[in-house]
């Protein structure tokens, strides 16, 4: 998929809090996979990593696995040049509950990120 494509694609399911199927291809093995997510964000704010994280799409994966194939549902990034094609779900997630999900897991604090797209959004108001 191009690009712009996945960027507006992405940036209207942040808006609009919709959860997406999408098909993708692992930028370390080039395995194909199809995941169910949620998108958090594209890139970054911190001007220190800008650079290397300015292609990334962070979004919470509900069919996430961890290393032993157990079931790790948590926001993790996806390659934005490495989208196959993504479709509209019609469920809408609450990003309150999937941010206290991964603040569980991981202790990182989506609340007070300030967010590299969209930054206006109301989600923890």
């Amino acid at each position: 998929m191009d690009r712009n494509e996945v960027f507006n694609i992405i940036r209207e399911a942040i808006v609009k809090k919709k959860i997406l199927s999408i098909t993708y291809q692992h930028v370390s093995d080039a395995e194909i996979v199809s995941h169910k997510i949620a998108p958090f964000d594209i890139g970054t704010t911190n001007p220190r990593t800008f650079e290397r994280n300015k292609n990334n799409v962070y979004a919470y994966c509900y069919d996430h696995k961890d290393k032993n194939e157990f079931p790790d549902p948590k926001v993790i990034a996806f390659n934005i040049n490495n989208f196959l094609s993504i479709k509209d779900t019609g469920e809408l997630f609450d990003p309150v509950e999937l941010t206290d999900k991964h603040k569980a897991k991981t202790g990182y604090d989506y609340k007070s990120c300030k967010f590299a797209i969209v930054p206006e959004r109301d989600w923890y108001k």
